[in-house]
């Protein structure tokens, strides 16, 4: 599972402070693995319900940019990898893909940034080579049926969290509205 966000969907220095809030109950407490563990998944929430609440230039909310960015998460399924859920959001996309063994993770979303980036920045009549995307992303391996069926799960109701839609089949630029 991939989480990728525009470069301005969670401003560094919002996630910065954070982690240093987060350091700081950290000392609080007993340090050992679950807690450091339970600290970082608290700043994913924090993280998740700020990209959700539609901060930044949304560019992904744009109808053409959206498709530029569907038709580039499709343009190596079957080929580098199987793309099995996805959602491009207003400001990040969630894609749940099986990389093909000779493929690398970086190297798909190297190809995912750098396709989009152009196209994206030439559609939108930005400067070439404009920053789009964050520099990390986020990804999770899948551990068994359970946390795949979490995931296509979480994938399709982003929106709905969001406040997007009703139902996660009414947001077009979800797998579940296939």
């Amino acid at each position: 599972m991939i989480t990728i966000r525009l470069c301005d969907s969670v401003p560094k220095e919002v996630i910065e402070k954070w982690k240093s809030e987060l350091e700081t109950e950290m000392t609080c407490e007993t340090v050992g693995r679950e807690t450091r563990t339970s600290l970082s998944r608290k700043l994913l929430i924090l993280i998740d319900k700020y990209e959700d609440s539609g901060m930044g230039e949304c560019y992904l909310r744009n109808e053409g940019v959206a498709q530029i960015m569907k038709d580039i998460l499709y343009f190596n399924h079957g080929k580098k990898y199987d793309l099995i859920s996805w959602c491009i959001m207003p400001n990040h996309i969630h894609a749940l893909i099986a990389p093909y063994q000779s493929v690398s993770l970086s190297e798909i979303i190297h190809g995912w940034k750098s396709f989009s980036t152009n196209a994206i920045n030439k559609y939108l009549g930005h400067s070439k080579g404009a920053k789009l995307w964050m520099q990390e992303y986020f990804d999770r391996y899948i551990r068994d049926d359970r946390h795949f069926n979490n995931v296509v799960n979480y994938i399709h109701n982003n929106p709905v969290k969001a406040g997007l839609v009703e139902e996660p089949g009414q947001w077009r630029w979800s797998s579940a509205a296939e």
